[in-house]
């Protein structure tokens, strides 16, 4: 298994150049083609009130819609160089897409092995909001934190509690963990369960992966605080986890633990719903 084309969103922030030298590093890892999109509905349409429209001539009207379509092509043109000299310095294959919204660049995700995004708040413009983009794109995704640097992969941490979300995580995750020298399991155990799971093992085993395995009791503290204690101690390069909630675009409603992890990340977060 690996990673054959991966999706970049080029969002326009500060933050669009750290994310696509992390992608093309990636790229460059698995041999994969690199494809950049930046959605055009990030560059914010002026909103004019109803009553303010109908006192304005055709003439007025053609002018921002002329002002918007200008702004876009010229944030979407910056955003494009910074994805091409990314890719250039990878020497990787490359593809530029420019498409209208984050409908649109949910579809394109659906359609490539990866996403990656910035997690930073800069990516909420224009109703893209990354855990719902994430969500919505159908597979596997990495939500970096702000800044991130390109990541050798060699200690990862799995969270496990055994969901649909979990395991769907773990699968698309293999090609990364595959690299790295460390792998943590973190699992929760509640009341008198032991957290053991033969079967996580052996699955590791058949991988040719032998996991570091850590059973986090915690009492009664949340889900989330329990895993980003561990994450704290072991400084992994990346975390997969499963991503829970309701994959809407215009409206982010995350579960409990992803929402705390989303919460101005430190380390890549390795995701899928």
């Amino acid at each position: 298994m690996t990673y054959r084309d991966i999706l970049v969103s080029m969002d326009g922030g500060e933050a669009q150049a750290a994310t696509a030298r992390f992608a093309a590093d990636v790229a460059a890892k698995f041999g994969a083609t690199l494809i950049g999109a930046y959605a055009r509905s990030q560059v914010g349409a002026p909103f004019v009130p109803p009553d303010v429209t109908a006192a304005l001539s055709a003439a007025e009207i053609q002018r921002m819609v002329d002002a918007y379509d200008k702004a876009a092509a010229a944030a979407a043109e910056g955003a494009r160089r910074v994805f091409e000299a990314a890719a250039a310095e990878q020497e990787v294959s490359s593809v530029w897409d420019v498409v209208s919204d984050s409908e649109a660049l949910a579809a394109c995700a659906r359609r490539t092995d990866l996403f990656i995004l910035s997690a930073a708040s800069e990516t909420a413009r224009g109703g893209l909001e990354p855990a719902s983009l994430a969500m919505a794109s159908g597979g596997p995704a990495i939500l970096l934190p702000d800044g991130a640097k390109p990541s050798t992969f060699r200690r990862i941490l799995v969270a496990w509690n055994g969901s649909r979300e979990a395991a769907r995580a773990l699968r698309s995750a293999w090609p990364l963990i595959g690299l790295a020298d460390a792998v943590d399991v973190v699992m929760v155990a509640r009341g008198g369960a032991d957290g053991a799971d033969g079967l996580l093992q052996r699955h590791f085993e058949h991988h040719g992966v032998e996991p570091n395995v850590i059973v986090e009791r915690g009492g009664d503290a949340p889900v989330g605080v329990l895993l980003q204690r561990q994450v704290e101690a072991a400084r992994p390069d990346l975390v997969v986890m499963g991503l829970y909630g309701r994959p809407r675009l215009q409206e982010q409603v995350l579960g409990g633990v992803s929402r705390r992890m989303l919460d101005g990340p430190r380390v890549p977060l390795f995701v899928s719903h």
